[in-house]
């Protein structure tokens, strides 16, 4: 039987910049959630900044997201298609058989912006791998925006992260 050891590995020496990905790819508030859904599919992605129209940053949108929309009660679907009905139309949805008739394809129905979190939580270009890490823990996130003069200049999530650790762990076995 082999015994397990501690070990710590040296993360603070680690700039984000060293492990961000640059291109960041962003969805548009408007868009429905069955878009949102097929954009995570081809682009093998589980979340993305959320842009208004005018490419300002409104919010964060995940795979999570739309899972917890899908497994909601029909209650909380029912609100979230008024309230895009609204916004969009500027009224509110005449009768209880109309938003019967428009919730029978809510993810074709309601868009990103019913389901995404507006709290962005990011991070500047100078912060280290360990700071990074204890925000995402800190925060219960998967993935943290950097930015630089308030533009997202890229993302680093928690897959990132840990194929960043066997580097991390070799240099700490040299340094022994």
């Amino acid at each position: 039987m082999s015994q397990i050891q501690e070990k710590t590995i040296e993360l603070q020496n680690f700039s984000v910049t060293d492990l961000m990905s640059k291109e960041v790819l962003c969805v548009y508030e408007g868009w429905t959630i069955q878009r949102l859904a097929e954009f995570f599919l081809k682009n093998e992605i589980s979340g993305a900044p959320v842009i208004a129209s005018d490419h300002e940053l409104v919010g964060v949108v995940s795979v999570s997201d739309i899972f917890r929309f899908e497994n909601s009660d029909d209650e909380t679907k029912s609100e979230a298609l008024r309230r895009c009905y609204r916004d969009s139309t500027g009224i509110d949805i005449a009768s209880r058989e109309d938003l019967v008739n428009w919730s029978k394809n809510s993810q074709g129905s309601c868009t990103v912006h019913q389901i995404m979190t507006n709290d962005v939580i990011s991070v500047g270009c100078d912060s280290t791998l360990s700071e990074v890490s204890a925000i995402m823990v800190e925060s219960d996130i998967h993935r943290v925006f950097v930015t630089e003069d308030e533009k997202i200049i890229g993302i680093v999530s928690a897959l990132d992260i840990l194929r960043k650790l066997p580097a991390a762990e070799k240099s700490t076995q040299k340094k022994a």
